[in-house]
């Protein structure tokens, strides 16, 4: 409405003028209309709008211009959002202005975050861009689908997600840590560290390379039915195409800010050698999902396997139900490999470098998992894992202080209400799992350190017991995989493959950084990884 009005008067300008000066062309007419549009335009939403009639305008307010680009060239992405949290008062919400005065808005308390992600959940939706050049890697799958769409595969998915399939890839995931560990081994004798001999029990390691190995040997029987033995074939193509993907480089983060800003017409057309690199692992990564996908339909339609079999798996699941097309299974399958393996991979590799930093911690959770289970090759049971203490101490605070996804961003697709707040339509929202996680608000002046006790209570006979919410009044204190109809479908399936791994690793190996002095950076363009890998000295322990 207000548009409409700005062109009315631009042109009721433009015709008092024409009145004036006779002789001007329609081509100067219209130069002129749209000159002293544009100028009140410019003048409305520079100066008049965000300053006096935006209801944003009594949000507390970052001092000076931000962008998003900021925000996304942040180091460690999220720092920024946790230092506006610490000192600028607020009731759940604290603006920034962009250059163009336009404001976004930053999540702090409960009820915003309720509101964004449960109360209103489809009044919020990634900004299309985003979605766009991420589906490039993972397809429109689970993760980038919206509204009615989101609503209809969500349904289709969370039976595969039930606690009780969960606990029954136990099995599964201790199987492939044990092969972990043996290859661990290996590369322990292959790389001594130096003035040990080549027998040594003592050796170099780059965990986050392992780490994405594991995770993707249990996702690929989960998600598909396929095992890509990528532990024992050092050369994978599938796993070598996710490396060239997600490896973490300066250079992928400033590709990644292109394509967020750019549209995917424009930015995907650029002479630049990752767009080539994206192209040919991305359809590498799809082909393989559609061989698998017409393998899985060829089984169905002569029905040479029976339900059970197909069921076996979340490909076979939601096949047998029907309501997804060919391409729409592909990308699917596309998300779960990406997602699927990417999160636990990643705790893991942090997972370690904590355990390096405590090794008072590292040495009394060794001996919890020794006193809990037997040996390496001894069967467990999810109960087992689940109600050990220290180890899901330690895997909740990884998890909270090393978020995968450290921040994402919304859009208001409607006026909405977020925190009492008045939030207009192409509002964005920035909800930033690293900041929320180690926010004073929630967590007191300790929310920045690893303390795996805040995860473990007491009963009244002095027994060490687990709690799952750290001690914080909140569930929305810990956002790694979200909350609400958006949040994370596996995440008990990334927090049970934590457990196993860390179980498996620690109970096997002491772990030390091979330079105590190495700075550590968090890097990663999509997900948070280690700069330059995480490389570890690992002592392989005897009698377990």
């Amino acid at each position: 409405m207000f548009n409409l009005a700005i062109s009315l008067a631009g042109t009721s300008i433009a015709l008092i003028f024409t009145d004036r000066f006779p002789g001007w062309t329609f081509k100067g007419l219209f130069s002129c209309i749209f000159g002293i549009n544009f100028s009140i335009q410019l003048f409305w939403d520079i100066l008049i709008y965000p300053n006096f009639v935006t209801p944003l305008r009594y949000v507390p307010c970052v001092p000076g211009t931000v962008s998003q680009l900021h925000i996304l060239m942040d180091s460690p992405r999220g720092q920024l959002p946790l230092k506006w949290m610490r000192t600028i008062p607020n009731n759940g919400l604290i603006r920034f202005r962009d250059i163009f005065r336009h404001s976004h808005l930053i999540a702090t308390n409960h009820q915003a975050l309720l509101d964004i992600m449960s109360t209103n959940t489809y009044d919020f939706e990634k900004p299309w861009k985003a979605r766009e050049f991420l589906a490039r890697i993972i397809g429109f799958g689970l993760i980038l689908s919206e509204g009615n769409a989101h609503r209809v595969q969500r349904k289709a998915l969370t039976p595969a997600f039930n606690i009780k399939n969960i606990r029954s890839l136990y099995t599964l995931m201790w199987e492939k840590t044990n092969i972990l560990i043996d290859e661990l081994e290996k590369e322990v004798k292959e790389n001594p560290m130096e003035g040990t001999n080549t027998n040594s029990s003592v050796g170099k390691v780059e965990m986050s390379v392992w780490a994405s190995r594991l995770t993707l040997d249990i996702i690929g029987p989960v998600a598909m039915g396929r095992d890509f033995q990528s532990l024992t074939h050092k050369e994978n193509k599938v796993a070598d195409s996710f490396l060239r993907i997600l490896e973490p480089t300066k250079e992928k983060l400033i590709f990644l800010a292109v394509n967020f800003i750019f549209p995917q017409w424009f930015a995907s057309r650029l002479p630049w050698k990752l767009n080539r690199v994206v192209n040919e692992e991305t359809g590498y990564l799809r082909s393989v999902c559609h061989e698998i996908v017409q393998e899985k339909r060829r089984a169905l339609q002569s029905q040479k396997a029976d339900t059970s079999e197909l069921d076996a798996d979340i490909l076979g699941t939601i096949m047998l139900r029907g309501e997804f097309s060919d391409d729409e299974l592909v990308d699917q399958m596309l998300t779960f490999l990406a997602a699927g393996h990417e999160t636990t991979a990643s705790a893991l590799t942090w997972a370690c470098y904590l355990l390096c930093q405590y090794p008072d911690v590292q040495n009394r959770l060794r001996q919890e998992i020794h006193d809990t289970i037997p040996s390496s090759n001894s069967p467990i049971t999810w109960t087992q894992l689940e109600a050990m203490p220290l180890l899901n101490g330690v895997c909740q605070e990884v998890l909270r202080l090393y978020p995968t996804v450290p921040n994402t961003v919304r859009e208001a697709v409607r006026d909405t209400v977020v925190a009492g707040v008045s939030v207009p339509r192409g509002t964005m929202i920035t909800l930033s799992p690293y900041a929320i996680n180690r926010s004073p608000h929630f967590w007191g002046d300790t929310g920045a350190e690893f303390i795996p006790e805040r995860w473990i209570d007491t009963d009244e006979k002095g027994n060490k017991t687990v709690n799952h919410n750290g001690g914080a009044p909140t569930n929305f204190a810990q956002i790694t995989f979200l909350h609400g109809q958006r949040s994370c479908i596996g995440k008990d399936f990334a927090r049970a493959e934590l457990r196993c791994a860390v179980a498996g690793v620690v109970g096997r190996f002491m772990m030390e950084m091979q330079d105590p002095n190495q700075e550590i950076h968090i890097a990663g363009a999509v997900t948070t990884k280690p700069r330059d890998g995480m490389h570890l000295k690992m002592t392989a322990v005897d009698g377990w």
